[in-house]
């Protein structure tokens, strides 16, 4: 099993940046587009949903940022709990990784 670490301050940039990006392809149109059918229990629960769909984009945006920031320290605990995991560099670049693993996995 191989894990991605990245150290917090990247994995907040990126956070910030992608849920930056959600709003400014249009997620509030999809949540509300969404919210018009059957919505299931589990797609309820989908992080950041709640807060597109009750609160101000402002709000709702450092909402989703928080959370998801939240998510990603309990994956990074349940991560380490994972018994031989190999921790990578996830700042590494792609192609890096991709030869890294693959390596590994052909031993």
């Amino acid at each position: 099993v191989v894990g991605l670490d990245v150290p917090a301050h990247e994995l907040e940039r990126r956070i910030r940046a992608r849920t930056h990006a959600m709003f400014a392809d249009g997620v509030v149109d999809e949540v509300r587009a969404a919210l018009d059918g059957p919505v299931s229990r589990t797609a309820e629960m989908t992080l950041g949903l709640a807060e597109i769909a009750t609160l101000p984009v402002e709000e709702a945006r450092e909402r989703i940022v928080v959370r998801t920031r939240r998510y990603a320290a309990y994956q990074r605990k349940w991560m380490r709990r994972i018994p031989g995991i190999v921790v990578l560099d996830g700042t590494r670049p792609l192609p890096d990784l991709v030869s890294e693993v693959l390596a590994r996995v052909r031993r």
